[in-house]
């Protein structure tokens, strides 16, 4: 396949990464922006984790992998391992890697050594944080067993990867659940748990198993995790302002506003964690309101756990046109270096974690 070939290729795939399902868009309600530098808030970075759900759980463990000395766990739901579609068979363009190796395996399974081999490559370019660092980290990794978008030999690849590169068994906690479909799962908000939308069916991509999938993450994550009694989290999310950190906004694909937790007890001065949450394709802002901040449970955990929870998003209508189902990029519609810290995502990423520290 010649250079031009596999870059059209490229193209027609990304438009079908993951979802063939086109929401109704849907308008996040206005409210004052905030500016993360200035809630002044006491950031432990050391303590950060990350989780996400399809391409957010690819952009989860990317981030985890590159940023190892701050980010100390990840929740990788339907996701599979770190730079997945940058390892190319044959030389063809990462989306159709992404699509035919990452999520089917009609190209194979993904190749676990070929992806060590690159993550020490990336490792000795200092595109990413060492990998010593990741035998301290605590990896959650979940599959449905009715997922038929990112399938179970990629999701083994991840648990492999992880083991390869240093992650002792008793850090992992690997969870398989029956019916559960391609999806975020809760206990009590979403659509059936085996739901997969039909073309033209509108889906949020949350779906009710009756399993409380943020708490589980986040108790694995942070074994000292404090279980709340409200059924509900004590405030409303707020928006924030991304542009000051989304670089080239012709590049990006970023939303020009974020959602963000802080628990009372984080805004009264007490010492606190960050969780970024990484929503799939289909489901920012612009598509499902703030449905993955507000119903995915992870506030009412923050706030008897002194947690921030950060909920970046993606624009379906953004730069590049390459990405019309509004995906985290794990496919390379950034450029070469999405899934090193270098990445536009990935850069954005880190610089709202230190502005939220207030790191000089």
């Amino acid at each position: 396949m010649t250079t031009r070939a596999r870059f059209l290729s490229g193209l027609a795939v990304a438009g079908l990464l993951v979802f063939a399902v086109q929401p109704v868009a849907v308008q996040p309600a206005q409210a004052a922006e905030l500016s993360l530098a200035k809630l002044k808030l006491k950031i432990d970075l050391s303590q950060t984790t990350v989780s996400g759900i399809s391409s957010g759980a690819y952009m989860a463990g990317q981030f985890q992998v590159a940023y190892s000395d701050i980010v100390k766990g990840a929740g990788i739901v339907a996701g599979g391992p770190y730079a997945c579609a940058e390892v190319s068979p044959g030389g063809l363009a990462p989306a159709v890697v992404a699509l035919k190796r990452c999520m089917d395996t009609s190209l194979g399974a993904p190749d676990v050594p070929a992806l060590v081999a690159n993550a020490q490559a990336r490792e000795k370019a200092k595109d990413i944080d060492p990998l010593a660092n990741l035998a301290q980290s605590r990896i959650y990794l979940f599959n449905g067993d009715n997922d038929k978008t990112v399938t179970r030999p990629v999701a083994e690849a991840t648990a492999q990867f992880y083991k390869a590169v240093g992650v002792p068994d008793a850090n992992v906690k690997y969870v398989k659940l029956p019916k559960a479909a391609h999806a975020y799962i809760t206990d009590g908000y979403g659509a059936a748990c085996d739901f997969i939308p039909k073309e033209g069916q509108k889906s949020e991509y949350i779906n009710d198993c009756q399993y409380d999938q943020a708490g589980d993450i986040l108790k694995h994550l942070y074994p000292d995790t404090r279980t709340p009694n409200a059924p509900e989290a004590a405030k409303k999310v707020a928006l924030f302002d991304q542009t000051p950190f989304v670089g080239d906004t012709s590049r990006t694909g970023m939303a020009t506003s974020g959602y963000i937790y802080v628990p009372e007890a984080c805004q009264q001065g007490q010492t606190c964690k960050i969780h970024v949450a990484f929503h799939g394709c289909q489901m920012p802002a612009n598509l499902i309101g703030d449905h993955f901040a507000t119903k995915t449970d992870y506030n009412r955990w923050a706030d008897v756990n002194n947690l921030v929870v950060l909920y970046p998003q993606i624009d379906s209508t953004a730069k590049p046109s390459s990405n019309p189902k509004a995906c985290w990029d794990w496919f390379a519609y950034t450029g070469y270096d999405f899934a090193r810290k270098g990445g536009f995502q990935m850069t954005a990423i880190r610089k709202m974690l230190g502005a939220l520290a207030d790191e000089q």
